[in-house]
């Protein structure tokens, strides 16, 4: 009897429990409704708020505006930050007029294209080496300096006709072997005329002239 009487307390004690737990929760539920009832919307007539996403009349997927609309990005850009889709004319922070490229950043184009961009010159263009002097931009994309006197002979560094001297250091003129030939030598030049390229002559006008290395008498 004893055993019976305390079976039927522990049960009731359960039931208490049981009974006030669920009691408990019925509570919280209506609370939450409550307050989901009472919640203050952006845009009450929508019941969402500003930047929620909703749809519009027609389905479309959009997100609620200021003024409590349904607004959908019509235009999509490549670059949202800048607004523009790549390629578009934009204008850096410089104030140059430049075009989006891929990074979404705006580039200035170099509209001007050198052979040579490090000098910003062509091949053949005239430039000045680092010591100054003037000289063309060969194709290593370098200022060299050309010799400009040309010689007939090199090695002498002197034309046919120009004086010279001999071994024998006396004053003679270049042949066309680009040799320094004295001009007391019996062997001319110019056999017909007696003498050698360089020589004082007379030209047609009467004038002065010198041997050139067509045994012709040029004005100097």
């Amino acid at each position: 009897m004893k055993n019976s009487f305390k079976i039927l307390l522990v049960a009731l004690f359960g039931m208490a429990l049981v009974t006030t737990s669920c009691k408990d929760e019925l509570l919280d539920y209506i609370n939450k409704e409550k307050r989901k009832n009472n919640k203050r919307y952006d845009c009450p007539d929508l019941k969402l708020n500003i930047g929620d996403a909703c749809k519009t009349a027609a389905g479309v997927v959009g997100t609620v505006n200021a003024n409590c609309d349904c607004e959908t990005k019509t235009v999509k850009y490549d670059c949202e930050r800048l607004q523009l889709n790549y390629g578009d004319k934009c204008t850096n922070a410089n104030g140059q007029v430049g075009f989006v490229n891929k990074n979404c950043d705006c580039e200035v184009a170099n509209t001007t294209k050198y052979d040579c961009e490090r000098l910003q010159l062509n091949f053949g263009d005239r430039c000045k080496t680092a010591d100054g002097q003037v000289g063309i931009v060969n194709k290593d994309c370098n200022c060299e300096v050309v010799n400009t006197p040309k010689y007939d002979c090199e090695k002498l560094q002197l034309n046919i006709g120009d004086k010279c001297k001999t071994a024998a250091g006396t004053v003679g003129v270049v042949n066309q072997n680009c040799e320094c030939v004295g001009s007391n030598t019996t062997t001319y030049d110019c056999p017909n005329l007696k003498l050698n390229f360089g020589d004082p002559c007379k030209t047609a006008a009467g004038t002065v002239g010198y041997v050139d290395k067509n045994c012709g008498c040029s004005a100097r």
